[in-house]
């Protein structure tokens, strides 16, 4: 087992929606009187946490070449997890392109949207499923390749397609195109290809990667200080004000944030229990999170009542609970894994790493060292 992946896992899927609960309550600011300098201060903190999408990308594949460095890919490595991610993510598509059913018309273009480009939070499956197929494809060659060579490869190949992106304005005056240049720039392999390389050979090389880690790790400490001040500097200076995990500086940012948590998931002799069980259901959060932060919001709209900067706190709180309830009613029933995922392995290696995006492997065969 990776312990460390515990707490990374656990603490993506918390930002994950602790920055989707600042987006929603920043929406409605005015009518819970937060004062400027409080939407300035969570603006800031939301921008910080979008790490979260990149890490479960590094995750994936780091479990996948970690799992799989000593022993052939399973024939139904596609297969199940196209039954336990691809089936959830199709239902949820559907889910929430429930509220646009004025028309036929209207709920069938946004369902196709949210299957095929993506058109919800649930994006981020589209992306992992590229690169399960990069990995059956490229695993020989990224064994046999330099490692910092691939890195620094994928690494300029990120910075130019994000930075195309992110730095000119969309050519096209066609609304379709527009919305094509302005959102499904983020579907492509080629925004996220860095993550997909770190984590395949922080996986691949996973011992060396961890005295790394410590033998860096003043550094590696100084780097979040150093990318959150840089991050902050470009977003308030208006040198970037893209508003998402896509952006240029989110790349250096991201990793450093990984560093750190993987060198001090190091220092913990047992992982606390409550991460273990936010990294099983994390999937399923990630999955249902933004149905229960709408159901409040819209709740307390009608209601009329204020609660200030605590709102966003409100919202957290019962967005992640709510969540958690509901995947553990649903994995009652036998069907209940093709809605909202499977439950992820715990912390003793009681299921497969099949269940989940980046979910630890229990296989007897992940403590060997690779044979380089």
């Amino acid at each position: 087992m990776i312990n460390e992946i515990f707490a990374l896992r656990s603490i993506a899927c918390l930002c994950i929606v602790f920055l989707h609960s600042i987006e929603i309550a920043l929406r409605s600011s005015y009518l819970q009187g937060m004062g400027t300098v409080m939407v300035m201060i969570f603006d800031s903190i939301q921008v910080f946490l979008y790490f979260g999408t990149p890490v479960f990308i590094f995750i994936s594949e780091l479990i996948i070449a970690y799992s799989y460095r000593n022993r052939a890919i399973p024939e139904n490595f596609l297969n199940k997890r196209f039954k336990f991610i691809f089936i959830p993510f199709i239902f949820m598509a559907f889910f929430y392109s429930l509220p646009y059913a004025v028309s036929f018309t209207d709920w069938g273009t946004k369902f196709l949207l949210n299957v095929f480009i993506g058109d919800y939070h649930g994006y981020f499956v589209l992306i992992i499923f590229q690169f399960y197929l990069l990995h059956l494809f490229l695993h020989k060659y990224l064994q046999q390749a330099n490692p910092r060579t691939m890195i620094l490869l994928s690494f300029g190949i990120n910075i130019a397609y994000l930075a195309l992106f992110n730095l000119t304005a969309s050519p096209f005056s066609n609304p379709v195109m527009m919305y094509l240049w302005d959102r499904f720039y983020w579907i492509p392999f080629f925004g996220w290809i860095f993550y997909f390389t770190l984590g395949y050979y922080c996986g691949y090389y996973y011992e060396e990667f961890k005295q790394w880690v410590v033998k860096n790790r003043v550094p590696i400490i100084i780097a979040p200080v150093v990318s959150t001040f840089l991050l902050l500097f470009f977003y308030h200076n208006d040198m970037l004000l893209v508003h998402s995990s896509k952006r240029v500086d989110i790349l250096l940012h991201t990793v450093a944030i990984i560093f750190i948590i993987m060198y001090l998931g190091q220092k913990l002799k047992v992982v606390p229990p409550f991460l273990v069980s936010i990294s099983q259901y994390s999937f399923g959060i990630y999955l249902i999170h933004v149905f229960y932060l709408h159901a409040v919001d819209t709740l307390v709209r009608l209601s009329g009542l204020s609660f200030g900067t605590s709102y966003i706190f409100i919202l957290f709180l019962i967005s992640v609970f709510a969540s958690i309830y509901t995947i553990k009613l649903a994995n009652r029933w036998k069907f209940g894994q093709f809605i909202v995922g499977k439950l992820g392995v715990g912390a003793k290696g009681k299921d497969s790493d099949e269940s989940g995006p980046g979910q630890n492997s229990s296989s007897s065969e992940n403590g060997l060292r690779p044979k380089t």
